[in-house]
């Protein structure tokens, strides 16, 4: 069996497995190739960045709004009444010292 044979045999028997687009694929295909390359305008350019970071800021905001609200809800509510009324006790070298 000689090489070139089997490339031959090997390329005509590809080429039924080749993919041969149509009229209408090939305008598609040259469509979406000049879309990529085409520039952006600086408008679209900065639509492009600045509609994630909008995004990601609303985000963060709604996560701060939330967390503040429940930190402000779930803590205990200490007045100064209750502070005055409560004694501390304070422990040195074995001795305990209270104040009141």
């Amino acid at each position: 069996m000689n090489d070139d044979n089997f490339l031959e045999r090997l390329r005509d028997d590809a080429r039924q497995l080749r993919y041969e687009p149509d009229d209408l694929a090939w305008v598609r295909l040259q469509a979406r190739v000049r879309e990529r390359i085409a520039h952006p305008t600086a408008a679209q350019f900065l639509a492009s960045w600045f509609r994630p970071l909008a995004a990601s800021l609303a985000a963060l905001s709604l996560v701060a709004a939330l967390s503040t609200a429940y930190y402000v809800q779930a803590r205990d509510q200490v007045t100064i009444d209750s502070l005055a009324a409560s004694s501390a006790e304070i422990s040195v070298d074995g001795a305990t010292y209270s104040v009141d």
